[in-house]
């Protein structure tokens, strides 16, 4: 028993001075570092026992206590190994969450673009007041307009070929300023809208027809 626990001890201590050093250590490194270890000095202490305990031990008596020792030793190095030079390794550290980007912008719209056209049914026959559904039509536009504040747009009022031309033109004009009286009233600055009244003088469909007259019959939103 005396000689085990010298065994043990010596093991402990060197795992103690050499396995702090040691960063990274695997069950079976230190398992069989410790049996090495083990070994040695079990080999070594119990030759030393056989000597201690006779005067003049046989070769045999001899080779016995050190197989003895080299295999307790080995036993206890082994243990121990596990023990003192295997820690539970520390859990990683968890990465930081990803956090989620928001999506960019769209990019502002480009010039030339038309935004909103009012056609025939958002204007009766000779009236220059916008109809309800004609303003849920501009309502798109005045989104775009507020999510991008440097946009400025001309708003073009035309009409159809009914009637005389310098009549036609002012009407255009009035149809135009009116759809820039809504967009003002959905809170756009004044100073981003233009209008022009172009009249007859850009159908789009054929005059000659209702339906054409009533396409021709039209205000556009239109990005400067």
């Amino acid at each position: 028993m005396r000689d085990l626990k010298i065994v043990a001890g010596a093991v402990a201590a060197v795992f103690f001075v050499t396995g702090c050093a040691v960063r990274e250590r695997s069950w079976s490194t230190c398992a069989v570092a410790g049996a090495v270890i083990g070994a040695t000095v079990g080999g070594i202490t119990g030759g030393a026992a056989v000597n201690n305990g006779k005067s003049h031990p046989s070769s045999e008596e001899r080779g016995a206590g050190i197989g003895g020792g080299i295999a307790a030793g080995a036993l206890i190095g082994g243990l121990l190994g596990h023990v003192i030079c295997d820690p539970v390794k520390p859990t990683p550290t968890p990465p930081p969450p990803v956090v989620a980007q928001a999506a960019p912008p769209p990019p502002p719209p480009a010039k030339g673009t038309t935004l909103a056209t009012l056609g025939g049914a958002n204007f009766d026959f000779n009236k220059t007041e916008v109809r309800p559904e004609g303003r849920d039509i501009l309502d798109g536009a005045v989104k775009t307009l507020k999510d991008n504040p440097n946009v400025k747009v001309a708003v073009e009022g035309h009409t159809d070929s009914v009637g005389k031309d310098a009549y036609n033109k002012k009407l255009s004009e009035r149809r135009a300023e009116a759809v820039k009286r809504y967009l003002i009233r959905q809170g756009i600055d004044a100073s981003r809208i233009r209008t022009a009244g172009y009249g007859k003088s850009k159908p789009i469909a054929d005059n000659g027809t209702e339906a054409g007259r009533a396409k021709n019959r039209r205000a556009e939103v239109v990005v400067e």
